[in-house]
């Protein structure tokens, strides 16, 4: 399996607990260690957010009734990747799927 596979695998996780909130991740890349990921921010208030109990984060959340912040999707994977994948060093959210 190749560095990008093993991303896609461990995203995949990521994707479904995103998208139960209301969200959604795509892998744009992976270059140099670093995984550079689309997110589109859960539509679901923090206080019910499968995603949140499931990583058990809440770095950068503020507020119960609030969405989870691009930043806390973002370390979330980042640790779960570098647990995994040493190679992997950073992610990076590029903008954001566009609201229709």
């Amino acid at each position: 399996m190749d560095l990008k596979e093993s991303v896609e695998e461990i995203l995949a996780d990521f994707r479904k607990s995103l998208q139960a909130d209301g969200g959604d991740i795509e892998l744009l890349g992976v270059a140099d260690g670093i995984v550079k990921v689309r997110i589109s921010r859960t539509t679901v208030p923090v206080t019910f957010s499968s995603f949140l109990r499931k990583y058990k984060t809440r770095e950068g959340v503020s507020c119960g009734r609030c969405q989870i912040p691009t930043k806390t999707i973002v370390l979330a994977l980042e640790t779960a990747l570098k647990e995994k994948i040493p190679q992997i060093t950073k992610v990076e959210a590029i903008n954001e799927f566009s609201r229709k």
